[in-house]
């Protein structure tokens, strides 16, 4: 069995305005920093132990898992199937009603589609347990790829691709014998 905590970067000027993101790769800000250095001392308060720490390649991601890894003694592996949705016609532009209704519809021209999305998520999830079995495993990554998880395993009444996700939130999972399980998720340290 594997646990897998799934950590969302900390945050951007882009998160602090409203402005998607996806594969723009936009640095933390001083917040952001902040952040992911509040949820890896909260991991190390916890006694909250990682074998492997894994992370998309985009800066956010990345930095927000050195700070982490740092703190653990651990190295960051990258892996590009944990890279932010392609948000299409929408990077760059504002997070508003529209927007949230438009993803929720999947009707965002160009965009990853919600079912391209949660096979890339769940086949890069299913290679990084088979690659590392029996191992507490460490992701940072972004809104949309811990989206796509939680969209597909908790109840549609529950989260939906417009839930609020917290900046450096943590989402535990476990997976066992090949499936996956929410054990919490939205955890945060404020």
């Amino acid at each position: 069995m594997n646990l897998v905590c799934m950590v969302r970067h900390g945050e951007t000027d882009a998160n602090r305005n409203m402005i998607v993101q996806g594969r723009i790769d936009n640095p933390l800000n001083e917040r952001g920093v902040a952040q992911a250095e509040a949820i890896a001392a909260s991991f190390s308060a916890k006694g909250e132990a990682f074998d492997v720490v894994v992370s998309s390649p985009l800066r956010r991601a990345k930095a927000t898992a050195e700070i982490i890894a740092a703190r653990l003694g651990l190295a960051v592996e990258l892996d590009p199937g944990f890279l932010e949705r392609d948000f299409g016609d929408h990077d760059g532009k504002p997070i508003d009603a529209d927007y949230a209704r438009a993803v929720i519809e999947n009707r965002i021209p160009r965009m990853e589609r919600h079912e391209v999305l949660e096979e890339r998520v769940f086949a890069a999830l299913a290679a990084l347990c088979a690659r590392h079995p029996d191992k507490r495993i460490l992701i940072v990554a972004h809104s949309h790829v811990i989206k796509a998880v939680l969209v597909r395993l908790l109840p549609k009444s529950e989260f939906h691709y417009a839930s609020y996700l917290a900046n450096c939130s943590a989402n535990h999972l476990e997976c066992r014998d090949g499936v996956f399980r929410v054990l919490d998720y939205n955890q945060t340290t404020q």
